[in-house]
């Protein structure tokens, strides 16, 4: 057979469902491969949204989302999705199609030396020349996207390859692409519970990685044995429901003012599967000043790469934290109580409480449209986000219940990732609610993809956070380049709504947050897609802030907002 079938027939093997891609002379073969099987192939209308979507079918069913583009200019329209796979570790793996072995390096037409170009920014990336080897590299590039740290690779296919014929076997990775997880040391975790035991303020910070590794049962049992809060990562958020006691919500730039205040009066942080980024904790060096560290991550070379933790413990997240719990529970009695966690859950209130004081009626806000949202949606729905203010205030508020439910980019920060991201949630989890929460300038970037939520009956509900501008490059031009707004406003020309309905998607402009509830509620009850246009607030700003480079105690509160006068005697603030 064509190397081409036998690469499909293994992809089925596998249990790959979709592809999300679209077809070209150079991948042709492997388009026709996949006509005769039983693999759904989903045509997108941009290469990038092909990651996007893979990238959101990865994260609901925590395997591998699969994507194809051509040679030259299909492959290169990849690369946007890959960085923000490899940033966020979400295993995707992209099949593209190449020029003729004999045509490469020539400048051939369509031709771009696409595994040179994403190398950087990949766990594996090979060009295939010898059609005997197709099928074992995409066993390798499926098997190490989720080895170990999860995240994408790409198999280059000559298009003269997949058309030569090829034996075909069940095949397993090579050893190399499929290695054992590492494990801490026993004095390691000892070491580790005796931290927990010295220290009088621990927190918990979880990131991605416990998301990955289902780990928020263990989370949850050590943080209610030791009574310490827990905070997240953006892209942590959700590995424990939001709304237990100990949970204080995101950290960070714009995290929850409460979650920021737990880590300034911590003299201890359990890091878990976290790459300790700048947006989430802010300098290094801040960090680690007057408190122990404790760092859990299955990826090695993220131990002292940002942050220098006191004890490193490797290994996989769930697995990790199971033994250091069975440990701790054997040296350290349960604390009953948490009076940290309670006193920081009074000042979350304090700023809940102001925000609402601040709605007058004569506008919609962005953070009182997610919280109705939170109220009237299914406990386990999906959320996705572009990228912007729209995010921040979706972060805030927005009350994740399940793993793998609250879908964002977190690294790369891509706008125009949301309405790909839920397609493919939603191909992931047809019985789910999916929604969309998008700012206009996210939106408008990949408002193609309604085309693909009518033409496959996969409908998503998109929520617009509408203020005519790139929001948050507009705050950041208020607040740190005084006011000097530069190509930062759109026009009002462009009608959301007709655009929307253009592609096949019921469109409806609200006006009012009873208008909101009304539409959404419909397309819940009916499983219908809609596109909702949300006028907020034009001259809205994201607050909780801190400014870039500065530590988590340097936090921007709303304005008029006076923490003093709800809350005394905080610990270092």
């Amino acid at each position: 057979m064509r190397a081409a079938d036998a690469l499909v027939r293994e992809m089925a093997r596998k249990g790959v469902e979709i592809v999300f891609g679209i077809p070209g002379g150079a991948n042709m073969p492997f388009y026709d491969a996949l006509r005769d099987s039983n693999i759904k192939s989903i045509l997108v209308r941009h290469e990038q949204h092909a990651v996007h979507a893979a990238e959101g079918y990865a994260r609901v069913k925590g395997r591998p989302g699969v994507c194809s583009g051509t040679s030259g200019p299909g492959a290169t329209n990849l690369i946007t999705g890959l960085v923000d796979a490899y940033m966020d570790s979400v295993p995707v793996v992209a099949l593209t199609g190449q020029v003729v072995r004999s045509f490469m390096g020539t400048d051939a037409f369509q031709e771009a030396d696409i595994v040179g170009l994403v190398l950087p920014h990949i766990k594996y990336a090979v060009t295939v020349k010898n059609p005997r080897r197709l099928v074992q590299e995409f066993v390798n590039a499926y098997t190490v996207s989720i080895n170990r740290r999860p995240g994408p690779t790409l198999v280059d296919m000559p298009r003269d390859v997949m058309t030569e014929d090829v034996p075909y076997e069940e095949t397993t990775p090579e050893p190399i692409f499929n290695q054992p997880l590492p494990e801490p040391d026993v004095e390691s975790v000892k070491a580790a519970a005796q931290l927990i035991l010295e220290s009088e303020k621990p927190v918990i910070l979880v990131g991605g990685g416990a998301v990955y590794s289902m780990a928020g049962r263990e989370v949850l049992e050590l943080a209610e044995h030791i009574a310490a809060p827990i905070v997240t990562t953006t892209m942590g958020k959700g590995a424990v429901p939001e709304t237990h006691p100990l949970v204080l919500g995101v950290v960070g730039m714009h995290g929850r003012i409460e979650a920021d205040l737990a880590v300034v009066e911590s003299d201890l942080v359990i890091c878990v599967g976290t790459r300790l980024s700048d947006r989430a904790i802010g300098p290094a060096k801040d960090f680690e000043k007057g408190r122990k560290i404790i760092h859990i991550d299955i990826d090695v070379s993220e131990f002292g790469k940002n942050v220098k933790p006191t004890v490193r413990l490797p290994g996989d997240a769930r697995k990790v934290l199971a033994e250091l719990v069975e440990y701790v529970k054997h040296i350290i009695p349960r604390r009953p109580d948490c009076p940290m966690a309670k006193r920081l859950h009074e000042i979350g209130d304090a700023y809940e409480e102001y925000m609402t004081s601040m709605d007058d009626g004569n506008v919609m806000h962005s953070w009182k449209v997610v919280s109705l949202l939170n109220e009237i949606l299914p406990s386990n729905t999906i959320v996705t986000t572009g990228v912007g203010q729209h995010q921040m205030w979706a972060q805030l508020f927005w009350k994740t219940m399940t793993p793998g439910s609250w879908i964002t980019s977190g690294g790369l920060g891509t706008m125009g990732f949301g309405l790909p991201a839920a397609f493919g949630a939603k191909a992931a989890a047809p019985d789910r609610i999916v929604v969309d929460l998008d700012g206009d300038g996210s939106f408008l970037m990949t408002c193609q993809a309604l085309a693909c939520v009518a033409d496959y009956q996969l409908p998503v509900i998109t929520i617009i956070f509408d203020n005519r501008s790139l929001g948050m490059v507009k705050q950041w031009q208020d607040l740190f380049y005084s006011k000097r707004y530069k190509d930062v406003e759109y026009n009002d020309r462009t009608d959301l709504v007709k655009l929307s309905e253009s592609f096949g998607v019921e469109g409806f402009r609200v006006e009012s947050y009873d208008e909101l509830v009304k539409v959404v509620s419909r397309a819940v009850r009916t499983n219908s897609a809609v596109t909702v246009d949300v006028p907020v607030d034009r001259g809205e700003l994201v607050f909780p802030m801190v400014p870039p480079g500065k530590w988590l105690q340097e936090v921007r509160l709303p304005p008029g907002f006076d923490l003093t006068q709800r809350i005394v005697n905080i610990s270092k603030v």
